[in-house]
This record gives structure tokens, sequence and C-alpha cells, in this order.
């Protein structure tokens, strides 16, 4: 994977773009190393923590752009519930109140 950096930012990480002679190009990442780095794209590394795929799900919290490379530096978090879970919770909690009151 490459990344577009400008200003020290990264600014896409792309699947797909338009090369500087105007052409587009599906898959622009798999292109050649040469052509990548010509165009001004630097190789991309991620930086992922071991998590619990069950439990957790990984967010980025940034990138570390070097002379070289980027880092996408990632955080392991809580997983949030999805919608049919929170109304899967709510459907118990009223059905124990019913129960009781």
């Amino acid at each position: 994977m490459y990344a577009k950096v400008k200003n020290g930012q990264v600014v896409f990480v792309p699947t797909s773009g338009i090369l500087q002679d105007g052409r587009s190009v599906s898959n622009y990442h798999l292109l050649p190393e040469s052509v990548l780095l010509s165009e001004g794209w630097l190789p991309l590394e991620l930086n992922q923590p071991e998590y619990n795929p069950e439990t957790q799900e990984l967010r980025l919290t940034g990138y570390t752009v070097e002379a070289d490379k980027v880092t996408a530096n990632y955080e392991a978090v809580k997983k949030s519930t999805t919608i049919d879970q929170r109304v899967y919770l709510l459907q118990d909690a009223l059905d124990f109140v019913l129960m009781y009151y």
C-alpha cells in the first residue's frame, strides 16, 4: 500500500487514481514501486496492536510521516453495539421491568 503526502500530511490512500500524464489507473496501489515513487507516493505500513476481533475493533489514530515511508497507527477499542443489539438489550430490559411491575 502507498500514501500520497503533501506538506508532511497524508492526503490520500488510493486504490485507483490518475497519473501525472493524465491516464486513469485502477488498482493504483499495485503499480510498480518505481512508478509510485516517481508520482510522489510513499510506502504505507500498518501499525496495528493485537486485539480481540470479537470484542474490539481497530481505530485509526493518525499517520507518522517519514522521509521514506508513512505509518498508519491504530488503537484497539471496544466494539460499539449495533442497532439490533441495542434493540435486543432494550427489549430485554423492558421485559424485565414489565415482569416485576
